[in-house]
This record gives structure tokens, C-alpha cells and sequence, in this order.
């Protein structure tokens, strides 16, 4: 009986916990995807550059200068990651959701 109780509280666990790590997978990949190929979200950053070496002897300061664009890479990266949790976790948080129903009408018998 509490083998029961446990293994029923354990798998209800891993059912919230695979939705949610699904669910979350799902969002970085439609965030990504929004930002990246629909609202066109550049990232900005400060680019140094170096004085050539023929004006190191006089006082020349580095300018930063500050650099904006789509940064492709890291939204690949992103999609590629939220499908990877989606693809793992929805399908063991499908077959939990079923262990769970079918532990549920036996409790009920």
C-alpha cells in the first residue's frame, strides 16, 4: 500500500517536472525564433579598436564605438536548445501523464 502511495507521488513529480522543462524548451524556441526572425532584435555592443602601430608613440585613445546586429548564431543556439528539451521531456511527460491516469482509476477501483 505505501510502495504504492510513494511511487504514485514520485511519478506525479516527474510528470510536473517533465511538462514544465517541455513547456519552458517550447518557450525559448518560440522567444528565440520572435526575436531573432520576426521582430529583427539586434543585440549592441562596444567595439575597441586599436591604434596601428605608427600611432602608439602619440596620444591616441581607443574610441569604443558601439556595434549593432542580429545575432543569428545565438538564436540558433537557443532554438536548438529549447527543441532539444522539448523533444525529451514532452514525450516522458506524456507517458507519466498516462502512468498517472492509469494509477488513478486503479486507486479508484
Amino acid at each position: 500500500m505505501w510502495f504504492k502511495i510513494i511511487f504514485a507521488g514520485a511519478i506525479a513529480i516527474m510528470l510536473v517536472v517533465g511538462t514544465l522543462t517541455a513547456v519552458f524548451g517550447a518557450g525559448r524556441v518560440l522567444k528565440a525564433v520572435l526575436e531573432t526572425y520576426v521582430f529583427d532584435v539586434e543585440n549592441c555592443r562596444y567595439d575597441y579598436k586599436t591604434p596601428r602601430p605608427l600611432e602608439v608613440d602619440k596620444d591616441v585613445v581607443a574610441e569604443p564605438e558601439e556595434v549593432c546586429e542580429i545575432d543569428y548564431n545565438s538564436a540558433k543556439r537557443e532554438i536548438a536548445n529549447g527543441i532539444g528539451m522539448f523533444v525529451i521531456f514532452a514525450p516522458l511527460a506524456w507517458f507519466m501523464f498516462k502512468q498517472t491516469r492509469k494509477m488513478m482509476n486503479e486507486m479508484k477501483a
